[in-house]
């Protein structure tokens, strides 16, 4: 194909991202946006140029498109996702996969039958800091025994939609499912987790999150994540102990790693990097197009984002009945 037809399914912050990464690239047309809200699918085609303006998928689909991105809300992704699949459409749709282990089930098996390309946008995995730590891991230059991960959001109070569980998931759906995923993406699969929760301000849900996760890898790893903790700095933050080192990541902007005794510490500053390159956003869409082109395996497949999935439920789970989850006494479902 001479270029790739993309649509755009929900006009919102996210959806301007991904166009502005994909504008760039000369593989690429983006030939509609869909959005309920007509004025928001209005302007954002305007932005982009040619595209056209329209309110369905099914619109899309019209058009010609031989690729979605799947920008809606959380609990919105699943429906257009199994159509595009059915389609044979590819699609690209934005984390979370599914807002139940149901949903990422029927998402798994229609992605096997499907000819399309299905990728999850997990942008974190590719951002500069990340990427920075996963080298140092994948080297053998550091052996995580040991890991503390720490997320201050925002939600519930800013942006205000972020309050409503029926369009989020549930809050673990929002932010903090970035390093839920960086954990398997890191250290690998999971073992055993034990979560305990508590439901401190939020009328609708637990909002407050304490968890411990075993991996096969023999790392241990304590996350904490608190929806009302007002975005104080720095917002996430990752620490990775091995033999005598540190690895230090501060928000998206640094990483700092500590090889070992009476040695200087390097610093790895990603500040003056776009937004786009440094959070991931431009790798992971070029990544898609190339699985598109070249046949490649796209960044994150359906089966991994499953995983993820599935790792989520079982925190929520363990912080309802207040019991470790053991992943080796349960098989992942086939």
């Amino acid at each position: 194909m001479s270029f790739v037809k993309v649509g755009i399914l929900g006009a919102g912050g996210i959806a301007k991202v991904h166009t502005s990464v994909l504008k760039k690239d000369k593989r690429i047309e983006i030939v509609g946006v869909a959005d309920i809200a007509e004025d928001k699918a209005i302007t954002l085609a305007s932005e982009i140029g040619n595209a056209k303006a329209v309110q369905t998928l099914e619109d899309l689909f019209e058009l010609g498109v031989d690729a979605v991105y799947i920008t809606t809300p959380n609990t919105l992704h699943v429906e257009p996702v199994l159509k595009c699949l059915e389609n044979n459409v590819h699609v690209f749709s934005e984390k979370p996969m599914a807002t139940s282990l149901e949903g990422a089930e029927q998402i798994r098996k229609a992605a096997e039958k499907s000819k399309a390309v299905y990728n999850l946008g997990m942008n974190r995995r590719y951002a500069s800091v990340y990427k920075k730590v996963k080298e140092l891991i994948a080297s053998g230059e550091v052996t995580p025994y040991l890991a503390n991960i720490k997320m201050n959001r925002g939600e519930l109070l800013n942006p205000a939609w972020t309050a409503d569980p029926k369009v989020t998931g549930g809050f673990l759906y929002e932010t903090p499912f970035h390093l839920i995923d960086m954990c398997r993406y890191l250290f690998g699969e999971v073992q055993t987790v034990y979560c305990k929760g508590r439901q401190n301000i939020s009328d609708a849900e637990i909002d407050t999150f304490a968890i411990m996760m075993t991996f096969e890898s023999g790392t241990i790893a304590n996350f904490v994540t608190y929806a009302h903790a007002g975005w104080s700095f720095p917002f996430e933050s990752l620490e990775v102990y091995g033999k005598y080192c540190t690895v230090a990541t501060q928000e998206l902007e640094k990483v700092m790693y500590a090889p070992g005794l009476k040695q200087p510490a390097q610093i790895s500053d990603f500040y003056q990097l776009s937004i786009e390159e440094k959070w991931g956003y431009a790798e992971e869409d070029r990544l898609f197009i190339d699985a598109i082109v070249h046949g490649t395996k796209p960044p994150v497949t359906a089966e991994d984002g499953y995983r993820s999935i599935q790792l989520l439920e079982a925190i929520y789970e363990s912080a309802k009945i207040g019991k470790m989850i053991d992943f080796r006494q349960t098989a992942p479902s086939q």
